[in-house]
């Protein structure tokens, strides 16, 4: 089951995209046990995004999700312990960073840590550039503004 919710999850880069995952699958989990003759990827149609959609559709194919909806809804409760247990990485950035920047920063931290994680993004300005990173506890501070506080003041 794992590799099937790492398929579904493979898009979810950033804190707001599980949050928009997760209120999905409420929605889904709200929907499997009303109008059951109709296949759970058509009840859910124009309700959540077109490719979540195709991947249910998909699942039904397949028979991984099946008809009933008590399966249905134990298959979403499963999906979002799995997402809740994925490790969020806090980044503070100075820009609103493109989607390549954050593939590649989600590739970097699941190589280096053999699982993915999720980004929780904020952006400051302030830090004028660099990041402040905080993972599992670790708290570190590589932005450009400390390094300008220390000519400014004379820490060298």
């Amino acid at each position: 089951m794992e590799e099937i919710f790492e398929d579904l999850t493979k898009k979810i880069i950033t804190k707001e995209d599980l949050i928009l995952f997760l209120e999905e699958i409420n929605l889904l989990e709200q929907i499997v046990f009303k109008n059951i003759e109709v296949p759970l990827s058509e009840r859910v149609k124009g309700k959540i995004r077109e490719e979540f959609r195709d991947e249910l559709q998909k699942l039904e194919k397949e028979s991984i999700i099946s008809g009933s909806p008590n399966q249905q809804f134990s298959f979403f409760d499963e999906l979002k312990n799995y997402l809740q247990k994925i490790p969020q990485v806090k980044l503070e950035i100075a820009f609103e960073p493109s989607e390549d920047f954050l593939l590649r920063i989600e590739k970097w931290f699941k190589e280096k840590n053999h699982r993915k994680v999720i980004l929780d993004l904020i952006i400051n300005p302030k830090i004028v550039g660099g990041a402040i990173i905080e993972y599992q506890g670790n708290w570190r501070d590589f932005s450009l503004v400390k390094e300008i506080d220390k000519i400014i003041y004379g820490g060298f």
